[in-house]
């Protein structure tokens, strides 16, 4: 009898977490609703190892949605670790971030944090608080009632200080179609057009994105600044662009109403000029004007290890564009040329880098890439025979003013 007692409230408990689980799944936070009792079951950085939401005793709790190749998310911990500092119990930072535990514990050795990570082991809290672009941030009150789903502007000590003093505030929503869908053109037609190009303003629903129309009949920008679209049309990263703007601050991305979106749609035989076309439009649109200089600089060179027997085999795959990872976890290249794995190095090293390899093939190569520890990063190349190594070039440098 007490063994089937222990077996039925078992059964219970399990379908009680099940139905908590599916419940989770198919509700989605709102502002002025109470949040049900997430459980954020790996913490890092925190006296705890496991905690509930109703467990936190804090007035306020913040939820920073986050990842570790996620600059922006970054360059804000500073001012989430002082806000922690600063208000002590009366304030909860949960950092939420789906990568791994032994990623994260690595990247705490290097950058210390004043406040709680969380992993979201089975997705479930990013699932509740459905997002697509990061950083991603969620306020609560003491009752656990979503109090903003906002930006990190919101995020201040003088906003924090009218929370913890019961004020009613209006926070600036952050505006995010977690459904949008880029492949649909920024001007509807009831007819395909040959050709057509739009600058339209900020679009709240729409993350910052692009694509250069290399492989089809549209280009298209969403929500960056008129600098980044000069970098776009050019064809350079940021790593070789000098700005010289009288205001800079006039381009930050803070402000919207400096954030664009781009498109041109162009027939095939407009497909080597499309960029030509686009720099064009631009010069007639805004006040900034570009050249090109060369300039003494420091690279990185990729190069192959002195000595080394260890050589590329040639690819026999066909390209994979959806196979190429450009951001943290690393990058994986399927019958791809040598200067892809060169644009994603400079791109997460922050240099220019420069192709000293001599291969002209195309190769698979995969790497991990670790933003904790560039060292062990940069490691990763040794297993194909190669290395990056610090350098001075002359290279070309797109410059901006206005």
């Amino acid at each position: 009898m007490e063994k089937t007692i222990l077996s039925c409230l078992a059964i219970l408990i399990l379908w009680s977490c099940k139905q908590e689980t599916a419940m989770l799944n198919t509700e989605e936070a709102t502002i002025g609703a109470q949040v049900p009792n997430l459980k954020f079951n790996q913490l890092l950085n925190d006296e705890k190892e496991k905690l509930s939401l109703y467990d936190i005793e804090a007035d306020v709790v913040i939820l920073d949605f986050w990842a570790t190749w996620c600059g922006p998310c970054l360059s804000s911990f500073p001012k989430m670790s002082k806000l922690q500092e600063t208000y002590g119990n009366q304030l909860k930072i949960i950092a939420v971030t789906d990568e791994s535990k032994e990623r994260i514990a690595t990247f705490l050795e290097n950058r210390p944090q004043s406040f709680t990570i969380a992993i979201d082991i089975d997705g479930s809290i990013n699932s509740y608080f459905k997002h697509r672009v990061i950083p991603h941030y969620v306020i609560l009150d003491k009752d656990k009632i979503v109090r903003a789903i906002t930006s990190g502007d919101a995020i201040t000590q003088e906003n924090i200080e009218r929370l913890l003093s019961g004020q009613e505030m209006e926070f600036e929503v952050k505006k995010e179609d977690v459904d949008f869908d880029p492949s649909i053109s920024l001007v509807t037609n009831t007819s395909q057009p040959i050709f057509q190009s739009t600058l339209l303003p900020y679009n709240p629903s729409a993350p910052g994105m692009s694509n250069d129309g290399r492989n089809g009949n549209r280009l298209f920008a969403y929500n960056l600044t008129m600098p980044s679209l000069f970098k776009m049309a050019y064809g350079y990263r940021w790593t070789r662009v000098k700005e010289n703007f009288k205001d800079p601050d006039i381009y930050s991305y803070d402000n919207k109403e400096q954030l664009y979106c781009y498109e041109m749609i162009f027939p095939n035989r407009l497909r080597e000029s499309r960029l030509e076309l686009m720099q064009k439009e631009l010069a007639n649109l805004s006040n900034i004007t570009a050249k090109v200089e060369t300039q003494l600089t420091d690279v990185y060179l990729l190069q192959k290890i002195p000595n080394t027997s260890i050589t590329l085999p040639i690819s026999t795959q066909k390209p994979d564009p959806n196979g190429i990872t450009r951001y943290g976890e690393g990058v994986t290249l399927q019958g791809e040329p040598i200067t892809t794995l060169v644009n994603y190095y400079e791109e997460v090293l922050g240099l220019p880098v420069m192709d000293n390899t001599g291969y002209n093939d195309v190769y698979d190569i995969t790497v991990k890439w670790y933003i904790e520890n560039t060292k062990k990063g940069m490691d990763e190349l040794k297993k194909y025979g190669l290395e990056v190594i610090k350098a001075k070039r002359n290279i070309d440098f797109l410059v901006l003013s206005d």
